[in-house]
């Protein structure tokens, strides 16, 4: 397809040294007809492995922009979505390279947005091997799903392939890579905009597979136990880390709030302390599960 017979939609996809990752994700984007139809741009942000290099040969109609290696997730989203509106992009749609949507899974979310333009909207999430549907959103302190056919709304997405109109973008900004350069990015995005009266939800029918997502941790004493070496400067001030503690302070205070979000956020902390210590030096839980290190989730 001609590029300016294309929609005006762009699908954007931060990588950082995920080569072989990145072009399966590409290759699905190509077998289900989504290069055809939509434009793609790859973030490269700072890759050694050669990932720029391959794309270009393999795939010419793919945009790639490159960055340091100081973008992180949050950063390279941004600069993607800078780049579509510039070209006059009407819908933009954030896409994590190891997730594969099945072959109608943009289409439909494509076609969602454009009969729900006050609407962000998320496919519905499944793991590769059981082929179960993952929870992906949230409301409240609930975190939800949705199953083929429902359409969920919530308070907040996880930003693995998510459909936002650019006419929300226009009102509320764009993400903030400062505070949230790596974790939180696209939840507080998504949050930003249910707090300016914007709808979110999950689309049942939109399905996509999470590659990293078979064995996933949702505790930090798991990840301690997998993490064995981890020392606790690397937890909380590594911003790759779920635990960095800056977008840790600013996730609090956006969500609740100064009044509550700084006790939250002293509480939480204190707690994350005593977990260090009863799984560094108190350890009482077998280490030997075989598990996916949780800072995977949004991994570049």
């Amino acid at each position: 397809m001609n590029i300016l017979l294309k929609e005006s939609i762009y699908v954007i996809i931060p990588v950082h040294n995920r080569k072989n990752i990145t072009l399966s994700c590409l290759n699905n984007l190509r077998k289900c007809g989504d290069l055809e139809r939509y434009h793609a741009i790859v973030i490269d942000d700072g890759s050694t492995d050669g990932t720029t290099e391959a794309i270009q040969n393999l795939y010419s109609e793919v945009i790639v922009l490159s960055g340091d290696g100081n973008l992180w997730w949050t950063g390279a989203i941004k600069k993607g979505m800078e780049y579509a509106i510039n070209q006059g992009a009407k819908y933009l749609i954030w896409l994590n390279d190891d997730c594969l949507p099945d072959k109608s899974a943009l289409q439909l979310i494509s076609n969602f947005l454009q009969t729900n333009p006050d609407t962000i909207v998320g496919a519905s999430c499944y793991n590769p091997e059981s082929n179960v549907s993952l929870e992906s959103g949230f409301k409240g302190r609930d975190r939800l799903k949705a199953s083929s056919g429902e359409v969920v709304f919530v308070d907040g997405l996880s930003g693995y392939c998510v459909g936002i109109p650019t006419a929300i973008v226009n009102q509320i900004g764009l993400p903030d890579g400062d505070r949230f350069p790596h974790y939180f990015g696209d939840v507080m995005y998504v949050l930003k905009a249910t707090q300016a009266k914007f709808k979110v939800c999950i689309l049942g029918s939109a399905k996509v597979i999470l590659l990293g997502e078979n064995n996933a941790i949702h505790s930090l004493p798991d990840y301690l136990l997998q993490m064995s070496s981890i020392k606790l400067p690397l937890l909380f001030w590594n911003k790759k880390s779920q635990y960095y503690l800056p977008a840790q302070f600013f996730y609090h205070i956006e969500k609740y709030n100064l009044f509550f979000g700084i006790p939250l956020f002293l509480v939480k902390t204190s707690w994350y302390l005593v977990q260090f210590i009863k799984v560094k030096y108190l350890p009482t839980h077998n280490s030997s599960a075989s598990l996916t290190p949780e800072c995977n989730y949004f991994t570049l």
